[in-house]
């Protein structure tokens, strides 16, 4: 199953190139949530498991051939565990954006002002993935249930068309 997922998205990503090549500008937004963390209630902040770092170590390994331009986090340990792996390979330091009710407007007001035609990933929560998925312009954007860890979703917004969403799942089960 991972490598049917590493494989589409390395097809995936060479039509976006392509399509690139054509002067047609596409701005490639890869979205996950934080991988497994740890469910002790009494943690305000909690850390990933040891099951989530080998995720988080999964999804550099998934984009380790993808050119990625930047990174954006919540400032929540899960989140910046999550992206940790990536950035080192990607030799990135993750944008941080503050969560609150204007969270996914914010994070693809950003994307849309100071990366176009560039990739990014968004590493967020069940909540604010969904939501910023909408915020670029895909309306029935996917719910992601509390026990999902393994989505992988990429929206693709080139200039006078419809937004694209095209739903993936990586590493292990998460179900």
């Amino acid at each position: 199953m991972k490598r049917l997922a590493t494989l589409f998205l390395l097809g995936f990503f060479a039509w976006t190139a392509l399509a690139h090549e054509s002067a047609t500008v596409i701005t490639t937004v890869i979205l996950v949530r934080h991988a497994e963390k740890n469910l002790n209630p009494a943690l305000v902040d909690p850390p990933l498991t040891p099951e989530g770092l080998a995720r988080a170590i999964e999804l550099a390994h998934v984009l380790a051939g993808t050119k990625v331009d930047a990174i954006f986090t919540t400032p929540f340990t899960r989140t910046r565990q999550t992206a940790a792996p990536l950035a080192d390979v990607k030799k990135l330091v993750p944008v941080e954006v503050k969560t609150g009710p204007d969270y996914a407007t914010d994070v693809a007001a950003k994307i849309r002002a100071n990366h176009k035609g560039k990739t990014v990933v968004v590493i967020g929560h069940s909540n604010t993935t969904q939501q910023v998925i909408q915020a670029l312009g895909i309306a029935d954007a996917p719910a992601i249930p509390e026990s999902q860890y393994d989505n992988l979703f990429i929206v693709t917004i080139a200039e006078g068309l419809e937004p694209r969403l095209v739903s993936l799942r990586y590493g292990a089960v998460a179900r």
